[in-house]
């Protein structure tokens, strides 16, 4: 074989063994830094519990009984002024306030030029 042609197969045979040696030293870089992360993770996730359990042992609990008049308002006179409810939810709202059945269409006629048209 002619001494070009071996200098060229060596050359690409240490490219293909540099480059594979470079992947392995790059997974292995990989597997390093995701170990330490992993690490950290675990311990800020302990650290973390560790003072959550700390905080809740200094928790504690009152028993306190209050002792005093109970104030009460109550509403004789509602306005519905600003009520947005359809004529379905108004039926439902009536009955449930005098408790008993209201009639379909609010108790209200139609119009007499309605039937004809």
């Amino acid at each position: 074989m002619q001494p070009a042609l071996l200098a060229l197969l060596g050359m690409s045979l240490s490219f293909a063994a540099g480059t594979w040696y470079g992947t392995g030293l790059g997974e292995d870089r990989e597997y390093a830094k995701r170990a330490r992360e992993d690490a950290l993770v675990t311990q800020v996730r302990e650290t973390s519990e560790r003072a959550a359990a700390d905080a809740i042992a200094k928790i504690k609990p009152r028993n306190v009984t209050i002792q005093q008049e109970i104030q009460r308002e109550i509403e004789t006179r509602t306005e519905y002024r600003d009520c947005r409810h359809g004529p379905g939810g108004m039926q439902l709202i009536n009955e449930a306030l005098t408790g008993r059945p209201q009639p379909a269409g609010g108790g209200q006629l139609p119009g007499a030029d309605a039937v004809g048209r």
